[in-house]
């Protein structure tokens, strides 16, 4: 385990060719089935659906997949959605991205997909194990997370394992931070 690896740096080196491929397709795995509702105040006091059962990107390599649902530019979030935020929802560690980001990985058990070596961000991350279990790799502790378990994660080195017999989903908030010396 252990060395230098970056998220974006693997999204960057996959996308040129080392295996992944960007998907439309409608889910039709039960297991990774998610339907996404968007819904705004239409006027004060009354809300709507802005948006539902839209074709949504999928990232996928070695096995493993990323679904992205919605991103915003920036914080604190402007709450104008008239345009469909997750349709064109990018990488959440690209470069110059400081917005936040909502997407589920799914890591199956087996292959190459099942483990996501040692890397670090610039982001405060919420995750959540929706189904399954799989290991959080620190540099000195393994965490086993099961589901209904929540990591809160700050910007520290980590890695992935899923060393269990099926596929792990996990809901992730991606919020990206400002680098060491940049105001506020």
């Amino acid at each position: 385990m252990g060395g230098s690896f970056s998220r974006r740096g693997l999204i960057a080196g996959t996308a040129a060719g080392l295996g992944a491929s960007t998907l439309a397709l409608p889910h039709t795995d039960p297991v990774r089935a998610s339907r996404r509702i968007v819904t705004r105040e239409a006027a004060p006091g009354r809300g709507e659906v802005a948006f539902r059962d839209a074709t949504l990107p999928e990232l996928r390599f070695n096995d493993a997949s990323v679904t992205r649902f919605w991103e915003t530019t920036g914080v604190p979030v402007a709450l104008q959605m008239h345009v469909d935020a997750g349709v064109n929802a990018g990488n959440a560690y690209r470069e110059g991205f400081e917005g936040t980001s909502l997407y589920i990985a799914e890591i199956p058990a087996h292959g190459p997909g099942a483990f996501v070596p040692m890397h670090r961000e610039d982001s405060l991350d919420y995750i959540a194990v929706l189904q399954g279990e799989i290991h959080l790799l620190l540099d000195e502790e393994e965490i086993l997370m099961k589901t209904g378990d929540v990591l809160v994660q700050g910007g520290n080195t980590h890695g992935w394992e899923n060393r269990g017999t099926g596929p792990c989903r996990l809901l992730c908030v991606v919020m990206r931070t400002r680098s060491a010396g940049s105001p506020g």
